[in-house]
């Protein structure tokens, strides 16, 4: 069969006899090679013909075209007939008349909701011939789809590659909506694909070229610019909101979507996510952040959810009519409401961006600066300078002063909290305080190591700032606590200030809380040496900050979390959280409290026995407004502790005397007003140690003394360090294994491992020493394990020194021919009951039964001559030890 194709064009209409000249070019080339259907190339005889065209009838033409059906059938198809010139349409009539008991067949394709049609006529005499058949071109079904497939690729054959065929069926009714021109385009992209078994449909540019070119082949008016608005719309668009955006009537938006659905380009009112893709990415879209603009205003109007609405104000990048600025810090209060900070967050940017004016701007940045200080530290970086030149241009009222204060604390401008603290006192209300002004005023107390008058802190009941930013209550809260626990009433209650901290853990909520609120518990906690029995609330907030990131909390979390493992003596675990605070929170971004999380990391690093790690960090540079506070005073006692692992005595005895001469001086956050930095930082143990070390005794007696008038009647670790410490004051053994058993027992119960290592190393240079030899061995074993579970190299080093110093019995077993009567059995049960284990524990290690343990022990004393088990510790322990190590 040989095809003559021709299309109308809107703009050849006018141009008379362009359809059929399409016809006989093609005609013409057919009859000089009938091989070639669809020939190309006019002949130049009939070309002029047509120029003249008194000089051709339609019998002529018709006439050849019979000549060419005798040889083989021929199919005229005319595509757009809505745009044929006259001379062209009764052309056709001419021929659809004629064409019955002939082998000749006319197609022609009208495209319907077009604006402008010249067809109506044609389309008329045509429908009104006996032989005329009207067929509807619908969009493919996926059985339709499926049964091509199956039809045109063969190894979608069969009955396993038939659900196959279902499946691609499925996928690709999905992208095209059952669209011929689609279907065709994706499955030719298929075929030929550079992977021979290709699994999945690709949607490529020529796929979104065809969904672009079919909507702007359609002349309905705006068409193009409506099918745009339904994209920006995306899962939201809806017939209203489409003649809203555009400002049409709903008529005309009904027709873009019926355009629209009859191409197959919709799911329900929704551009299939291929078809919108491809709509947003069309380069011809100019108008795309207008639109965006006023999508957001609709959906706002509609009360859409937030994120959608900042979706399309994020996708301009700035803000424009028909927002204006009062409008969107009016959408961020809602955001903060509802608690969606990072939706503020990302309006306050765009705000930004937008504001005109240095006030209108400063607004906007402090905005931006509530919202996003604990999840955004470069940004906040960024924003402190300039709201402090706003501060100081006095654009900015006292709760917003107040809470420039905090960020600029927190984020390590002690210089700028200081420059701002008086602006902020001058205009705040002398009494009662907003609970910011507060906040601010004790933070930088406590920051700079100045007095805080508590009992003249009177508190307003609400301020504007705390209504609208979020932990308003929560700060009232706070600072009332605190006033209670420094009033005369509960003035050193040291029960009524662990009761009220551990209250404020308890109710701590990362999302609403304060940040102070965990800071203020937390030194509470510590300056009582009660820090470690709330470890398990700071393990829960651990747990929570997964759900909810912030740099700023999780980075004092860690913190408070390695001060709990320091103090309990696991090593490792302090470093590594020291380690993660330092990476959420740089060293640079600390300001003054590096001191403190400095001296942290000297004294892990130094008690490991990783001194020269310990002195890197020593070389590091300390902001010189951290020596005012509590973190300048522990960084001095951690340096002090690193000369004494370091031998260097003297330079360790100046530390600790500049440790005594800045906590005279210094203000510690405590309910009582007398110092406490005994319990925070045990200063006078750290003096009489290297007291010892030089040989003054009596200087170190001294300062341990002093250090014991100092602590409270409830035991801490800081009393079982000191026992120690004076036993090494004492010549009298007894009294010094005393205060060894007192320390170790105090430690033992305060949980404190490391310094409880300590203390067994000392015992066991005592028994050492009054030749108890065997329970010199036993305690120094079990000082070595605590050391290696502790991570303590420093220690672990002196307890080995200690193991392989003087007195060791080389054979002990030599002097014990008894041991001989002793089977391999028996020794085994003697041996674990000399390590402490109980009857039953014995019997697990050794798979017996406890009655036989008890057997195994009674004829080991029989053989052995003792009465107890303690005997056989006292007497035995060492050469058993012994036996054991030989094999």
């Amino acid at each position: 069969m040989l095809s003559l194709w021709a299309t109308g064009w809107l703009n050849e209409y006018g141009s008379p006899f362009g359809v059929l000249q399409q016809i006989l070019d093609q005609l013409d080339a057919a009859e000089a090679d009938g091989d070639q259907p669809n020939g190309v190339g006019p002949s130049s005889s009939l070309a002029d013909g047509l120029r003249n065209p008194s000089g051709l009838t339609y019998e002529w033409v018709y006439a050849r075209l019979l000549k060419i059906a005798a040889r083989r059938p021929l199919l005229i198809v005319v595509d757009d007939i809505n745009y044929v010139d006259g001379p062209s349409q009764l052309f056709l009539r001419f021929v659809a008349r004629r064409l019955k008991g002939t082998r000749i067949r006319l197609a022609m394709a009208e495209r319907t909701g077009c604006a402008l049609s010249f067809c109506d006529d044609l389309r008329t005499d045509i429908l009104r011939l006996p032989y005329t058949s009207l067929v509807r071109m619908r969009l493919l079904g996926r059985k339709q789809i499926a049964r091509a497939l199956t039809e045109h690729i063969p190894q979608l054959r069969g009955s396993f590659a038939g659900s196959a065929a279902n499946r691609m069926a499925d996928d690709i009714h999905d992208l095209t909506g059952g669209n011929l021109l689609l279907v065709d385009v994706l499955l030719r992209t298929w075929l030929t694909s550079a992977d021979p078994k290709p699994r999945e449909l690709t949607v490529d540019t020529a796929f979104h070229d065809c969904v672009r070119g079919m909507i702007s082949d359609t002349d309905m008016p705006g068409m193009l610019s409506g099918a745009h608005a339904v994209a920006v719309l995306g899962d939201f668009a809806s017939l209203p909101r489409l003649a809203r955006l555009l400002g049409i009537d709903i008529t005309r938006a009904s027709r873009i979507f019926g355009a629209l659905n009859d191409l197959g380009l919709l799911a329900g009112d929704c551009l299939r996510p291929d078809m919108r893709r491809a709509l947003l990415q069309d380069e011809s879209f100019t108008a795309r952040g207008e639109l965006h603009l006023r999508a957001a205003h609709v959906l706002f109007e509609d009360s859409a959810p937030l994120t959608q609405v900042v979706e399309h104000l994020t996708a301009v990048g700035r803000i424009g009519a028909p927002w204006d600025l009062p409008l969107v810090l009016g959408l961020v209060n809602q955001a903060l409401k509802s608690g969606s900070t990072e939706v503020a967050g990302g309006l306050l940017k765009l705000a930004k961006i937008s504001a005109v004016g240095p006030e209108e701007r400063s607004a906007v940045e402090m905005m931006l600066l509530r919202t996003t200080w604990l999840t955004d530290p470069g940004l906040v970086a960024s924003l402190l300078p300039t709201l402090g030149r706003a501060a100081f241009r006095g654009v900015l009222n006292a709760t917003d002063l107040a809470f420039l204060v905090r960020a600029a604390l927190w984020h390590g401008l002690t210089e700028l909290a200081a420059e701002l603290m008086p602006l902020m006192r001058e205009k705040a209300p002398r009494s009662p305080y907003p609970a910011e002004v507060g906040l601010a005023e004790a933070l930088y107390s406590l920051w700079s190591g100045t007095p805080m008058n508590w009992a003249t802190l009177e508190l307003s009941s609400s301020s504007e700032a705390d209504e609208r930013y979020g932990p308003g209550a929560d700060v009232h809260a706070l600072l009332t606590g605190l006033r209670k626990i420094h009033g005369p009433a509960n003035e050193g209650d040291r029960a009524q200030a662990i009761f009220w901290a551990e209250q404020v853990l308890q109710g701590i909520r990362v999302q609403s809380s304060a940040v102070e609120t965990l800071l203020f518990a937390s030194t509470v906690l510590e300056s009582m040496g009660s820090l470690p029995a709330a470890r398990p609330w700071f393990t829960q907030l651990s747990e929570a900050l997964g759900a909810h990131p912030s740099p700023l909390w999780e980075a004092l979390v860690s913190v408070v979390q390695a001060k709990i493992s320091l103090e309990l003596g696991d090593l490792g675990s302090a470093y590594r959280l020291i380690q993660k605070a330092l990476a959420r929170k740089p060293w640079h971004e600390w300001g003054a409290p590096i001191a403190g999380i400095a001296a942290l990391l000297v004294q892990t690093l130094t008690e490991m026995g990783r001194t020269r790690e310990a002195a890197e960090v020593l070389d590091r540079p300390i902001p010189p407004a951290a020596y005012q506070g509590c973190g300048g005073l522990k960084y001095v006692h951690a340096r002090g502790r690193y000369h004494l692992a370091t031998d260097r005595l003297h330079a360790a005895l100046a530390d600790f005397e500049s440790c005594r001469d800045m906590s005279a001086s210094l203000w510690i956050e405590t309910p009582a007003r007398a110092d406490q930095t005994h319990l925070t930082v045990p200063w006078r143990c750290g003096m009489a140690e290297a007291h010892l070390a030089l040989g003054d005794v009596a200087g170190a007696r001294d300062a341990l003394r002093q250090q014991l008038q100092q602590l409270p009647k409830e035991e801490t670790s800081v009393h079982g360090t000191t026992l120690r410490l004076l036993a090494k004051t004492t010549k009298d053994d007894a009294r010094r294994l005393s205060l060894l058993k007192n320390s170790a027992d105090t430690l033992e119960r305060d949980g404190s491992r490391l310094q409880l290592a300590y203390t067994l190393t000392e015992l066991a240079a005592a028994y050492r020493e009054t030749s108890r030899l065997n329970l010199a061995r036993t305690t120094s074993k079990r000082a070595r394990r605590m050391a290696e579970q502790c991570e303590a190299g420093r220690l672990l080093a002196l307890v080995t020194a200690d193991t392989q110093g003087p007195g060791r019995d080389k054979q002990p077993g030599c002097h014990h021919p008894e041991l001989a009567e002793l089977s391999s059995a028996e020794r085994r049960v003697a041996v674990l009951a000399i390590l402490g284990h109980t009857n039953r524990e014995i019997s697990g290690k050794l798979f017996i039964t406890a009655s036989t343990v008890e057997q195994h022990l009674t004829r080991i004393y029989r053989k052995l001559r003792v009465q107890h088990r303690e005997d056989l510790l006292d007497k035995f322990s060492t050469v058993f030890m012994a036996l054991e190590q030989s094999g």
